[in-house]
Order: structure tokens, then C-alpha cells, then sequence
């Protein structure tokens, strides 16, 4: 590595603010005032352009996991609501229940002072520690030539005994069955395999069927998206190429979901065989129907986290109090406190809250979050959010920075980072699930590797 090269990168991509996203940003948004969209609106969609062209820019140079989590909170917390009051969403229930004003006075500077905090304690030398270690990461694999495909195997063995486990064991075979992702990222960094490519376009293809099985895409999504950034760091594409992956990228989400729901009620039909081919007959279906309009409404109504947040800005405080901290109190001490010390410890997963704010009922295999932004809301209102909003961004930074900080015991341990920040990514989970999602999964994975390291002499 020609550190002087990587010097030269870092001192530009180390720009708390680069020129040309700020452009972007100001020109998305005087753009979206020209047309006549609300201020409000037009300045997170901004924003919006701001984390997403420094997310475009900084890939390959740093593993800017701060910046996709902005990039996918303002696609569902601002994108998606504006698509909304601009019409293309008349869902019955996926709609915007309170005025664009209100939810964007929430919403906008919630969004904007996250990523101020999320920004915060972002390393200012991190894109050069990571080139070093990026050296490091590929010595390590070329001296252990079986240790991506052990962990490809794990991950895949610990999918299919997932869905046969008790209840109890769930969540440390889920994390598990995710080691098969880092063993891909780690496999991207040897360069001792003469059918590499091969290999991993198996993985993929594995991995791709296995989520079909259960219909179940979006972690699949994070993944891959995920691997393409790690995938970037080695091999620093051009800006054309990345803007091409990104536009794949896009078309297949759009494709996924515009499928999604047809291809899960086939499931429910006829079972789960040939999950394959009813999924390419649920693709062809789609696009005979040639139903652009429901496609698209479909897509808004996926990317739209802000009906549920407006849903509850409709209930609280008119028909449910403020929770005054309340569900924050409940996440910290269900992340640090066992079951035994916490006898009433709630069950990660958002049903309970999501019922209790938006006053829906949902069914028994049905999942929704208010998300972070709703939390905000929920416990301290409209100001009060966006301290709160604030104050998460700059422990979520501070968080990044102290899992950063395990290479020095495990070098190749920032491989491992997407499995544990997995739920930090996701918009719509609220904070009960990502601090129990973060604390577990930092538990499993450190206790994986000592384990390891200690009986199979695997160094990591």
C-alpha cells in the first residue's frame, strides 16, 4: 500500500462536510422548492441527497457505515412521507394521517441532528487505520486459507437448524446463521483462490435461495449491501461504477418489492417448494399485469416508515399519554439486566409499542416497529424529540467508535461490525431492539472468536 496515496485520499475524504454532497444537497433542495414542494419537505429531501452522495463518495475509501444508516433513516423517514403527500400512495392505511407541516416539523430537524450526532465521533483518521488494517485483514486470510469457507459453512449450517430450535435459542442461532456474511467479506479479502468469483457467486446464490425460502428480503438487502461496500474498500471502483450498482441496486428493490406480497401469498397457497420458480412466475406476473401505478404505490407504502409515525403524532397525546421516557428507561435496562434481575424484561420486537401508540392490532406473524424517530415523539414530543434524536446519534457514534476500538485484541474483528450494528441500519426498529440486538450480538460474536482463537487456534 503507497500510504502516501492513502494520505492524500484521507485528507479529502476525511471532510466532515465534502463540497460536492453539500452542493448536491443545496440543489436537491432549492430544486424541490422550485417545484412547488414545502419548504420543510424540500429540506430534508436535501438532506437526503447530502448522506446519499457522501455515501457515494466515501465508499471505497472508508466502511461508512454512518452514512448508510442516514442514507436508509431519510429514505424512510423523509423520501417515503413525501412521495406520500405528493400523491403517489392513496393506500387506506399507508397514508400520512396528520399535516405535512406537522409531521415535517418532526421529521426534518429530528433526521438532520441524528446525523449531527451520528457524525460526531466518527474517527478522523479511521479511512487511514483502515487501510493498514485492510493489509493486515488479507494476511490473515492467505495464512488461513479454510477460515472464510468455515465460517460460510457455520453460517449456513446454523440457517438450517434455525427454524428447528426452541424458542429460547432463536436469537443466538439467528445471529450465528449470519456468520456465512462474514465469511464472504473475508473471503473478498484473499487473493489465493483461482475461482474466488466462482465461489462467491455460489455464496451469493446460496444465500439469495435461502431467503427466498422465507420470504424474507430485507436483511438480504442490508447484506448485500453491506458486502458491496467491503467489496469497494478492496477494489476503490470509480464514481461510474459505483453510481451503476447503485442503480441495480435499485432497480432489484424495486423489483423485490413490487413482487413481494404476490409471491408471499403464492407461498401461503402452495407451500414453500420450488421457491424459485414461483418467484420468477411471481416476477413475470408483475410485470404482465403491467399495473405501473400499484407498483409504484406498493414501493411507497415499503420505503414509508412516517405513516406510523404520523399514525401515532395522530395519537399522542390525544388519545395516549406521552411516555415521558418511559420506553427508553425499558430498552436500556432490558439491554444490560438479565431476565432474572429484570423479571418483566418485554420481548424485542416493537409489537407491543406499535400497538399501544398507532392503535392497530397486528396478526401473530406480522412485525412492525415505530422506529427511533416515533420513539422520540412518543416519550418527549416535538422539541423534546429532537434532543433526544440528538443525544442517540452521538451514543450510536460513540458506540461505532468503541466496536472500532476491539482490533486492537481482534484485527480483523471491523469485518465483523455489520452482524452487530445490523439493527442500527434498520429504520423502522426502535430502540428496545437495537440495544438488545447490539449488546447480544457484541456478547456472541466476541465469545465466537475467543472460542475459536482459544481451540481452534484461529486467529482473527
Amino acid at each position: 500500500m503507497n500510504y502516501s496515496i492513502a494520505r492524500k485520499r484521507y485528507k479529502y475524504y476525511s471532510i466532515g462536510h465534502p463540497q460536492q454532497a453539500v452542493l448536491s444537497g443545496i440543489l436537491t433542495g432549492a430544486l424541490c422548492i422550485a417545484l412547488n414542494i414545502y419548504w420543510l419537505s424540500a429540506i430534508g429531501v436535501g438532506a437526503f441527497s447530502y448522506y446519499l452522495v457522501r455515501l457515494l463518495l466515501e465508499t471505497g475509501e472508508d466502511i461508512t457505515i454512518e452514512n448508510l444508516i442516514m442514507v436508509i433513516a431519510s429514505l424512510q423517514w423523509i423520501i417515503g412521507p413525501v412521495l406520500s403527500y405528493q400523491g403517489f400512495s392513496q393506500h387506506y392505511k399507508y397514508y400520512m394521517y396528520v399535516p405535512e407541516e406537522q409531521y415535517m416539523a418532526l421529521a426534518v430537524p429530528g433526521v438532520v441532528l441524528f446525523s449531527i450526532g451520528l457524525y460526531y465521533f466518527r474517527p478522523k483518521k479511521r479511512a487511514l487505520v483502515l487501510d493498514r488494517l485492510g493489509l493486515i485483514a488479507k494476511g490473515i486470510v492467505n495464512k488461513n486459507r479454510q477460515l472464510p469457507f468455515y465460517l460460510i459453512a457455520t453460517g449456513f449450517l446454523f440457517s438450517f437448524v434455525l427454524p428447528h430450535v426452541p424458542a429460547s435459542l432463536h436469537f443466538p442461532f439467528h445471529v450465528l446463521s449470519n456468520v456465512k456474511y462474514i465469511g464472504i467479506i473475508y473471503l473478498l479479502f484473499s487473493d489465493r483462490y483461482k475461482n474466488k468469483a466462482l465461489i462467491l457467486a455460489v455464496s451469493f446464490a446460496l444465500s439469495f435461495l435461502s431467503s427466498l425460502n422465507s420470504a424474507m428480503f430485507h436483511d438480504l438487502i442490508l447484506w448485500f449491501s453491506f458486502i458491496g461496500m467491503y467489496y469497494a474498500f478492496i477494489k476503490k471502483p470509480s464514481v461510474g461504477k459505483k453510481l451503476l450498482i447503485i442503480g441495480i441496486i435499485i432497480v432489484g428493490i424495486f423489483i423485490l418489492q413490487s413482487v413481494k406480497h404476490t409471491y408471499r401469498e403464492t407461498l401461503k397457497e402452495t407451500g414453500h417448494s420450488n421457491a424459485l420458480s414461483k418467484f420468477a412466475s411471481s416476477v413475470e406476473q408483475s410485470f404482465d399485469d403491467n399495473e405501473d401505478k400499484g407498483s409504484m404505490e406498493n414501493f411507497v407504502n415499503r420505503i414509508n416508515q412516517g405513516w406510523i409515525i404520523s399514525r401515532i403524532m395522530l395519537n399522542v397525546p390525544n388519545k395516549v399519554p406521552y411516555a415521558d421516557g418511559e420506553t427508553v428507561l425499558t430498552a436500556v435496562k432490558a439491554a444490560i439486566l438479565p431476565r432474572v434481575l429484570f423479571p418483566d424484561k418485554p420481548k424485542a420486537g416493537g409489537r407491543l409499542n406499535y400497538q399501544k401508540y398507532t392503535g392497530y392490532r397486528l396478526t401473530s406473524s406480522t412485525s412492525m416497529g415505530i422506529s427511533l424517530l416515533g420513539e422520540s415523539y412518543i416519550n418527549y414530543g416535538l422539541v423534546g424529540g429532537w434532543i433526544f434524536m440528538l443525544v442517540m446519534g452521538l451514543a450510536f457514534s460513540y458506540a461505532i467508535k468503541l466496536l472500532f476500538l476491539l482490533v486492537y485484541k481482534y484485527p480483523t474483528f471491523w469485518l465483523w461490525l455489520p452482524l452487530v450494528l445490523l439493527h442500527f441500519v434498520k429504520a423502522e426498529t426502535e430502540l428496545l431492539v437495537q440495544l438488545n440486538f447490539l449488546v447480544k450480538s457484541a456478547i456472541l460474536v466476541i465469545a465466537f472468536l475467543f472460542l475459536n482463537k482459544m481451540f481452534l487456534k484461529i486467529k482473527f
